[in-house]
This record gives C-alpha cells, sequence and structure tokens, in this order.
C-alpha cells in the first residue's frame, strides 16, 4: 500500500512538474508572438506612409527620379517579404527599403531647397519616428525571443519543449552582409531599422 501511494506521490509530482513546464513555455512563446506583432504592426505603418513619401518626393526631386524608384521597388519587396512571414527574409527587405529611405534623406539634407516642401518634411518625421518605433518594438521582441529560448534551453523546459516540438524562436536581425550594406552610408545609420547597437542587443 506504501509503495502504491509512492508511486502515485511521484505521478502527481511529475505531471504537476509537467503542466508547470508547458505553461511557462506557452506563456513565453506567447509573449514572442505578442511582441512579433508589435514589431509587424510597426512595419506596416511604415509602409503605408511610404506612397504619400513618394508623390510628395516625385514633385520635389524632380530630374532625381532614381531615388523614388528605388524606394518603390524596395518597399515592394517588403510587402512581399511580410507576406511570407520569414524574419530573415523580412529583416533583409527591410533594411533594403532603409537604405532606399536613407538614401532620399541624406540627398533632402543637401538640397535645403527641397526640405521647403512642407509635406515632405512632415512625412519625413512621422517615417524617423516610426522609425524609433520599430526599432522599440524589435528590442522587446528580441528580449522575450532570449528567455523564450533560454528557458527552452534549460532543464526540465526542454524535454517538455521536445515532447511537444517547440522549436527556438529567431531573433530579428540583419545578416553580416547586410549589416556591411547598410552601414556604407553614414546618413543610414541613424535610420537602421533591423539591426540594433551591439550594448542594446538582446
Amino acid at each position: 500500500m506504501t509503495s502504491v501511494l509512492i508511486l502515485m506521490l511521484l505521478v502527481a509530482v511529475l505531471v504537476g512538474t509537467y503542466v508547470l513546464c508547458y505553461n511557462s513555455l506557452m506563456a513565453a512563446r506567447f509573449r514572442v508572438d505578442e511582441a512579433w506583432s508589435g514589431i509587424t504592426v510597426q512595419l506596416k505603418r511604415r509602409h503605408a506612409l511610404v506612397p504619400n513619401l513618394v508623390q510628395a518626393a516625385r514633385t520635389a526631386l524632380g530630374h532625381e527620379q532614381a531615388i523614388v524608384d528605388k524606394i518603390i521597388s524596395a518597399r515592394t519587396a517588403a510587402l512581399e517579404a511580410m507576406a511570407t512571414d520569414r524574419h530573415p527574409d523580412i529583416a533583409k527587405a527591410e533594411a533594403g527599403l532603409t537604405q532606399a529611405l536613407g538614401q532620399l534623406f541624406a540627398y533632402t539634407e543637401d538640397n535645403p531647397d527641397i526640405t521647403a516642401n512642407e509635406n515632405l518634411a512632415l512625412l519625413q518625421r512621422q517615417l524617423e519616428e516610426t522609425e524609433d518605433q520599430v526599432a522599440a518594438a524589435r528590442r522587446i521582441y528580441n528580449g522575450n525571443v532570449q528567455a523564450y529560448n533560454t528557458r527552452a534551453a534549460s532543464i526540465p523546459w526542454n524535454f517538455v519543449a521536445g515532447i511537444n516540438g517547440l522549436k527556438p524562436s529567431e531573433m530579428f536581425n540583419l545578416d553580416e552582409a547586410e549589416m556591411k550594406l547598410v552601414s556604407l552610408d553614414p546618413s543610414v545609420e541613424d535610420l537602421q531599422l533591423a539591426v540594433p547597437p551591439q550594448s542594446e542587443r538582446t
């Protein structure tokens, strides 16, 4: 009788531990998904601002239409990447859009007469504010990813994660090649979207 009670108690402890670990992992995973939603909201806002910026820029830039064409092409690539929901593809496409926008902003800084276009200047400020929001959302997301991945790799959570097929989540960062590409133009560094400074990485 005693051995049966001990066995039942052991089973209860194991089941309780499993349930607690599973719930803990799912809560961490939910925070990751919620943080990713925060990033997509800001990226969609960014994409929505670009057409208005392009319209204002067409009039202000005159013969420098190549810059506008690059922005349009980069936005299209970013929208296509968002549809895939693949984080590396999204990061790469957003880096391309950041670079294209950086070329426009650098050009306007060198031509004060263009900044006199109030609509263009307003849209530029709105985009810069959105960049800040994306960067903040990215830091929150990467922090939650690190917390989830660390827990999922630790005992006993790793056993529960393995049983339920819970895989590590991906950080939202640029790859090394894209980091070098964006950093070529100092004017883009202030607008950098997908890679936080080393001190900010989680």
